[in-house]
């Protein structure tokens, strides 16, 4: 008899022993232990109000200077609607190196926004990260923001042609570490949490690479005598599972051989004397759930065990169950009470401690909408009109009405990723996990027992994230550093000048210079942490602060927050083109003609970015001969004034006021913060503080006890700034002396910051073809056919879309996401054929 009807009879039998079960409660009645503990949860839901994000893309992978066109949607994180609290979404582009390439800040209505993502054609190809996030999110930490990996590839006619490959160490301890970084990571995880002496356990297993994506590996477990046990194969990505009795005082570990051959031993987790397991087994129309407890010789037997079990703040517990000797204790969990989602089981001893948990999935198929998606025609010509009728409908086939996003694209390009995520991967299960999960939608498309296997050792080798038991279970709120955005703000931290520890009561200067001027103040909370709301922002506001300690100096760091902390886990290569799919050899093909296209018609865009790259070069192989960096223009000859050890400085004044009379022709006039300064014979200079140019108001902020020295240019001096009216470059004291310009490191006491204002979306280019024209114009679409990122549907649950066909030819995949009225994910696609010119 296989092993697993062997196990789910034998749980069966338990189940009928233990007699009848307690009412299966979805509201506390009572006040017990578990009507406390559901008390607790709800009240700590309903004060994170925590939210989701998703991105529904127009396709799957793109090339270097194509756009990305996106639809947002936010929505709480327990019933799925469209989320009211945020009403500001951001949207990152974040390279292989950790650096934001790309950012957008759109604004929300209804939980739903869209926009689109330029990829520079200067950009390297490689794996990207496109993350969204609103603020609001992050209180639960930054790993809890959308997050989807890109693949770009090289199909700018111009820039870098192929993925930058790390140079190999050259030393030995380069060459050590290098080979310890690139050893796959196999990790074992025992049901429940622990393996416990004599009490039977299921281990699963994961086995990956240095970027997270997963290796195939089989292997033998072997005890402390290098005896074998059992062996055991992963089945899908990495993962699967082996049963274990753990024996008293035995280590075990696994020889696992990995994909090239090779062998290596990797530990498990250690055996503990005593405490309780929990398992849980898929039965059908039920979960049936079994906990056993092993205490330590001669200690008396524990009191009843509870089980807490809930998905996305709806719960169920049943009655307590006895622990008696070996006899588990047992329940039967209707799969029907629960809505879609990952189900987290808890078991609490007696007392009310959390001892064991399991996470487990629940379909439940009968809550789900249907889409459709039907052309008109099944094959089209060149620029022929296509409609496409997209129905919403529920399990019983009554219309629904949905909010959705549909894009049509080369069907190639899907076959590239036919697992990629999808809303409903997004929404069920990966927003509610740690760490990355490769291919989520593989579990959604095609849903089968096997599909449901491989996605319960999934969640049997990952972490939940929604809330720890600890802080619920102590009545403490949960801790908000953000608050939610409904206009553009700009938050951050002030620190010590050595960023150790936090700085409270510090006093902040808000400067904002552009577009409009607007001066304000404001003070650090205990966690030093600051928020300035409301700014008025039309393209991208020029803003200055300064801090100052509560009992004064500007030995502080001003931190502006620049969204979350990208994860330190490499990204994995991309292949080389020659090595590449098909689909992706012309998907760059097609981008690189269409690029090359447009900049014969358009010649200017590349001497633009041509121009860019050899005055950023200028700049830098044109620094004066000074051990100081931030001279980045070149410029010789000026008037410098040291500030460093002026034994005039003066207090109460600012730069601007201390320059009146030690440079000869510079006259500076009226009072902070409206200043103006000329020289004489040339004009209005400009303002260079650390090399970066500012306003003149911005200067006006500075003390003159944060100023190293002053360098004014006149005349012919200030000819490489290509300005007649002079420069002023002021240099700024640094916490550390070896100060480099390209460290980026903070002033001290001060910051400027760039805040873009709401993106005001793109329309996709969509153009209407009539029969009277016998030449139209070069149609630039190839990989995407059409992108709509709001449709609507009636009250017959219908919406309709109408484009024309492009001048290519091939099979095309139109797709639809979104939610359905009761914050249903919704997902469907058909596919139609266009025969080109």
């Amino acid at each position: 008899m296989p092993a697993a009807r062997a196990q789910k009879l034998l749980l069966l039998t338990m189940l009928a022993l233990a007699g009848g079960l307690s009412a299966f409660r979805l509201q506390p009645t009572d006040d017990g232990l578990l009507p406390r503990l559901a008390r607790q949860l709800d009240n700590y839901l309903q004060t994170a109000r925590q939210e989701k994000a998703y991105l529904h893309l127009d396709r799957p992978v793109y090339g270097t200077g194509e756009t990305i066109w996106f639809s947002a949607y936010v929505v709480d994180a327990a019933q799925h609607q469209p989320d009211s609290l945020s009403q500001v979404l951001h949207v990152d582009l974040v390279s292989p190196e950790k650096r934001v390439v790309a950012r957008r800040t759109l604004r929300l209505k209804g939980g739903r926004s869209s926009g689109d993502l330029l990829i520079a054609d200067t950009l390297a190809p490689g794996t990207y990260v496109l993350r969204a996030y609103t603020n609001w999110m992050r209180n639960a930490g930054d790993e809890y923001v959308y997050s989807r990996r890109l693949s770009i590839w090289p199909a700018s006619p111009i820039g870098p042609q192929e993925a930058a490959v790390p140079n190999a160490p050259t030393t030995p301890a380069g060459k050590a570490r290098a080979a310890a970084a690139a050893r796959p990571d196999v990790q074992f995880f025992p049901e429940g949490g622990d393996l416990i002496e004599g009490l039977p356990a299921v281990v699963a297993f994961k086995a990956t690479d240095a970027s997270g994506r997963s290796l195939s590996v089989r292997g033998q477990l072997l005890n402390a005598q290098n005896a074998v046990l059992t062996a055991f194969t992963s089945r899908h990505a990495g993962m699967g599972r082996f049963g274990l009795v753990p024996g008293a005082g035995q280590r075990y570990h696994a020889r696992v051989t990995l994909p090239d051959g090779s062998t290596a031993d990797y530990p498990l987790p250690a055996v503990q004397p005593s405490g309780y397991t929990l398992h849980v087994l898929d039965g059908g129309d039920n979960f049936l759930v079994e906990a056993r407890y092993r205490g330590p010789a001669g200690a008396a037997a524990p009191g009843p065990v509870q089980l807490f079990t809930q998905v996305r703040g709806v719960v169920a517990y049943p009655g307590p169950r006895p622990l008696v000797g070996d006899i588990a204790a047992a329940w039967r969990m209707p799969k029907k009470n629960y809505p879609a989602g990952i189900v987290h089981f808890t078991l609490f001893d007696a007392a009310g401690t959390p001892r064991a948990e399991r996470l487990a999935f629940v379909a439940n198929e009968a809550a789900g909408l249907r889409v459709s998606i039907t052309p008109d025609q099944p094959s089209y010509g060149a620029h022929a009109p296509v409609q496409l009728t997209v129905r919403v409908a529920n399990a019983a086939g009554q219309p629904v009405a949905a909010t959705l996003s549909l894009g049509v694209n080369d069907a190639a390009l899907g076959a590239l990723d036919p697992n990629a995520e999808t809303i409903a991967s997004n929404l069920l299960l990966t927003s509610d996990l740690t760490g990355y999960v490769e291919s989520p939608g593989y579990y959604f498309r095609t849903p089968s027992a096997a599909t449901a296997q491989h996605l319960d050792d999934l969640l049997l080798t990952q972490g939940w994230r929604r809330f720890v038991w600890k802080t619920v279970l102590a009545g403490q709120a949960p801790a908000l550093r953000f608050g939610p955005e409904r206009e553009l703000s700009l938050v951050g931290q002030v620190v010590s000048e050595h960023g150790q520890r936090p700085i409270p009561n510090s006093q902040l200067t808000f400067l904002q210079t552009r577009p409009t001027k607007n001066v304000t103040t404001a003070t650090t909370g205990p966690d030093g942490r600051f928020a300035f709301v409301g700014i008025p922002v039309v393209d991208t506001a020029i803003i200055s602060l300064q801090a100052r300690r509560a009992q004064g100096g500007s030995n502080v760091l001003i931190i502006p927050d620049n969204g979350p902390v990208t994860p330190a886990q490499p990204l994995p290569l991309l292949p080389s083109l020659a090595t590449a799919p098909p689909a992706v050899a012309a998907l760059v093909r097609r981008s690189r003609q269409v690029q090359s296209a447009e900049l014969d018609e358009h010649p200017e865009r590349a001497v633009r970015n041509i121009n860019l790259a050899n005055v950023a070069v200028t700049a830098k192989r044109e620094t004066v001969p000074s051990d100081d960096p931030r001279r980045l223009y070149g410029a010789t000859g000026g008037t410098v004034i040291n500030f460093a050890n002026n034994p005039g400085m003066q207090t109460g004044v600012n730069v601007l006021q201390m320059l009146q009379g030690r440079v000869a022709g510079l006259a500076v006039s009226g009072s902070p913060p409206n200043m103006t300064v000329q020289i004489r014979n040339s004009g209005t200079p400009l303002f260079i503080l650390d090399g970066q140019r500012v306003d003149a108001d911005v200067i006006s902020t500075l003390s003159p006890s944060d100023i190293e020295s002053v360098e004014v240019f006149k005349g012919n001096e200030a000819a490489i700034f290509g300005n007649s009216g002079g420069a002023i470059a002021i240099y700024t004291k640094r916490a550390d002396p070896n100060y480099n310009g390209s460290n980026k490191g903070p002033a001290p006491g001060m910051a400027t910051v760039r805040l873009p204002g709401f993106y005001a979306a793109r329309e996709f280019y969509s153009p209407r073809y009539s029969a009277l024209l016998t030449n139209p114009p070069a149609d630039p679409r190839t990989s995407t056919l059409y992108w709509n990122p709001q449709v609507r549907t009636n009250a017959k649950g219908e919406a309709e879309v109408h484009f024309f066909t492009a001048d290519g030819s091939g099979t095309f995949e139109a797709v639809a996401e979104g939610l359905g009225s009761g914050g249903q994910p919704v997902r469907g696609s058909s596919t139609f054929s266009v025969k080109g010119k």
